[in-house]
């Protein structure tokens, strides 16, 4: 059930009422995050992976709509490299904002949302098959349980040249916290946690649900993030709005991700 909720809210998107400029001039200045930066759009297919896993009896249709089994997982990926992308990370993506660094022609970037055990089982090895980095949001509240990723595999994905990123603590809906304390607590403690579990720094957030509120990136930014993921469908990623960067949903259709990554 818990996977089912989850997976039912990744659309419940709630849009802040302020301008971008405001909470980033509100905020900058005094969290010394950089909202204003140098880059320009930079034409980028964030992909979001969730559950990498076969198929089985019984699957829901909602359920299956974010499962991709690895067979086409690694059809998507060997696509990627006979069709001339580069995968690139937010290491990359952040150059481009802040100096201009060229990105290659046909950039793309992976990402896995939620720390499912199945990334670690399926995803992982075909990503090191093809030599590509996958930026895996964890939130630790989930590390070490049943079906979830552990420290160790967390830890050994890291050293395996894949980047580790926060996706809060417990996985709320974060406009629907009121409580800042509480708040700080999702966003910033979750960036605390695993820094010391893993021992690098950790820069990148993702909204659970791709839900976020003014009061949300304001926090995120005011916890020294650098970026923050939504699940807006969308192929750019603007310099200007680096706390909500744009994503796609990857499913199992191998026919919708051609479309998806060429445009």
């Amino acid at each position: 059930m818990k996977k089912i909720l989850i997976i039912l809210g990744l659309c419940a998107m709630v849009m802040p009422s302020s301008s971008y400029a405001e909470i980033l001039s509100s905020t900058s200045s005094a969290s010394g995050a950089t909202g204003t930066v140098a880059g320009g759009i930079a034409p980028i297919p964030i992909l979001i992976y969730h559950s990498v896993r076969p198929y089985y009896p019984g699957i829901t249709n909602l359920v299956k709509e974010y499962t991709v089994p690895p067979d086409i997982f690694d059809d998507q990926m060997k696509y990627l490299g006979d069709n001339g992308f580069t995968v690139v990370t937010l290491d990359n993506l952040w150059e481009y904002f802040q100096n201009n660094t060229p990105l290659p022609s046909k950039p793309v970037m992976i990402t896995l949302d939620d720390g499912w055990e199945n990334q670690y089982i399926y995803a992982y090895p075909i990503l090191r098959k093809y030599k590509y980095t996958g930026i895996f949001y964890i939130y630790p509240g989930a590390v070490g349980k049943k079906h979830f990723l552990s420290w160790s595999e967390v830890k050994e994905m890291q050293s395996g040249n894949m980047a580790i990123a926060s996706h809060t603590q417990t996985h709320p809906e974060l406009p629907k916290i009121s409580d800042l304390a509480l708040l700080k607590q999702e966003i910033a403690g979750s960036k605390e946690v695993i820094q010391k579990e893993i021992g690098v720094s950790v820069k990148d957030f993702a909204y659970p649900f791709g839900a976020y509120n003014d009061q949300s990136i304001k926090t995120v930014m005011e916890s020294g993030y650098r970026t923050a993921r939504t699940v807006h469908t969308g192929v750019k990623a603007d310099s200007s709005a680096p706390y909500t960067l744009d994503g796609i949903i990857i499913t199992g259709d191998f026919n919708r991700f051609v479309s998806l990554v060429n445009k």
